[in-house]
């Protein structure tokens, strides 16, 4: 397949994400054992008991010691459990339990940090309208990513851009219920069957309009289905922001099967249980991938390997890869990256990402074709498509993540609001206290004295004290410690 001359595509990581409130690796992990306490872990495993389920004390032990290891994030304790499971063991089986649970986790964390910051999302997506930018230029945009969540999706449907994820025109729908078994909606996705998946998938070709999406390590929104041979994508309730992030509600909530004989809807573990129009149970199998064996069929993987082959394809299309986000942590997909790079001098690779000063030591000897570019996503973006902030979004911007990081986003907000308050109260008063030198006509100030109206004065006055939002909002920031990308 031949490189196009001019055609730059992104590969995106975790950072890509971040300043639109998605986690990086180490945020989710220390989330993860916040709420995965080895005194967690036990109680769960003792109500596992009741229920006829559990492991033994020793492998939870061996569990909780992983969970506990400083230098290990989430990733690398997935991989610890898949090393385990892979090794021969009367215990095996059981760390291949705890894998598949703590996947499911993983998916958790991320489709709550989607629903529990939608208006979040929605506020700070525009400053990825770089994407858009590229997307017309570039026809279409190629975006390879390792990211499970859907920004991207939002993206496109902020802007109305064609987005095509490889999937085929052909749609199936998923009944919504409610709790009583109810059918009260359905959910639509695109498909794509084991037979179509191997015989290529359908991307927008070379002269059209919009992105071509390929998600390498699954989405909260692909799941397998049909017995797990087939894939589907889930579309958004509706061409919004907030339709895309609804569908993952509705598909964790509102996809159920009631049991008969228990009012519960019933649950599998990292799969979604539910009813099709017949009444009959079906699955759907979430499609992350995550831990150290990726694509390894000696561990037990959802998604199928013939979507690592169309990114080692695809990737030879464009001719410079802008790689935003990514820490090169997964070695299988280094290498693809090292052998497309290695395969012609024309190409390039840009890397980009907060403190970026170093070639990967894997790409040393290609280090004349890679370029190290210091900046956070959206400012990367910003610049290479020509895009100038106001103030005021520049300051929303570095708002956005302050409150991001800051622990407590709800006293963060509150002391935000209070300070604006108090600041503009300041220059208001300020304000006032200069009308004592106005001129006075008849025992009242004399607006008209310079030919100007009162709101005119005022207005004047108070930009002079800075009262302005955006002047607030500048006090504010200047008054709390930087903001800087972990």
């Amino acid at each position: 397949m031949p490189t196009s001359p001019k055609l730059a595509g992104l590969f995106i990581g975790a950072g890509a994400s971040y300043e639109i409130g998605m986690p990086l690796v180490w945020e989710l992990t220390d989330e993860l054992r916040n709420w995965l306490t080895p005194a967690k872990l036990r109680a769960l495993n003792q109500s596992w008991r009741l229920q006829g389920g559990g492991h033994s004390d020793v492998v939870i032990e061996d569990f909780a010691s992983a969970l506990q290891r400083p230098g290990m994030h989430y990733e690398s304790i997935l991989g610890y459990l898949e090393t385990q499971f892979r090794r021969s063991s009367a215990l095996r089986q059981e760390y291949h339990g705890l894998y598949s649970w703590l996947v499911e986790m993983v998916y958790h964390i991320f489709r709550l940090r989607h629903l529990n910051c939608a208006g979040y999302i929605g506020k700070y997506i525009p400053y990825l309208e770089g994407i858009a930018k590229l997307a017309a230029a570039n026809s279409p945009l190629w975006i390879f990513s390792l990211n499970h969540d859907v920004i991207i999706e939002c993206v496109a449907t902020k802007y109305g851009i064609p987005l095509n994820c490889g999937f085929t025109d052909s749609l199936v729908s998923f009944p919504r219920r409610n709790r009583a078994g109810a059918k009260i909606g359905e959910l639509k996705a695109q498909t794509i069957t084991a037979v179509e998946l191997e015989r290529g998938m359908r991307f927008t070709q070379p002269g059209s309009s919009g992105i071509n999406l390929l998600k390498i390590h699954g989405a909260l929104d692909v799941f397998t289905f049909r017995d797990g041979k087939d894939l589907a994508k889930l579309l958004p309730t509706e061409a919004t922001v907030a339709g895309v992030i609804e569908t993952l509600r509705a598909a964790n909530d509102e996809l159920i099967y009631i049991d008969p004989r228990s009012p519960q809807p019933v649950k599998a573990t990292n799969e979604i249980a539910y009813a099709d129009d017949a009444g009959e149970m079906q699955f759907l199998r979430r499609s992350l991938l995550a831990g150290a064996y990726k694509f390894d069929n000696r561990v037990s993987q959802v998604l199928p390997s013939r979507i690592l082959d169309y990114f080692k394809s695809n990737i030879n299309i464009v001719s410079t890869l802008v790689c935003i986000g990514y820490g090169f942590g997964d070695l299988h997909i280094n290498q693809i990256i090292r052998d497309w790079l290695e395969s012609s001098a024309e190409r390039r690779l840009e890397i980009v990402g907060p403190k970026v000063n170093s070639v990967p030591p894997f790409l040393l000897h290609l280090s004349l074709q890679v370029t190290l570019i210091d900046a956070t996503a959206t400012d990367y973006l910003d610049r290479a498509t020509g895009i100038v902030r106001t103030k005021r979004e520049l300051l929303e911007k570095r708002l956005g993540l302050w409150i991001r990081q800051n622990p407590n986003k709800l006293q963060a907000e509150t002391d935000l609001v209070d300070f604006i308050k108090g600041h503009q109260e300041q220059a208001i008063a300020a304000a006032v206290q200069k009308l004592g030198t106005f001129p006075v006509r008849d025992g009242n100030l004399d607006f008209n004295a310079g030919g100007q109206t009162s709101e005119h004065v005022l207005r004047e006055l108070l930009k002079d004290n800075e009262a302005s939002y955006e002047n607030s909002l500048e006090a504010f920031l200047q008054t709390h410690a930087e903001c800087k990308q972990s």
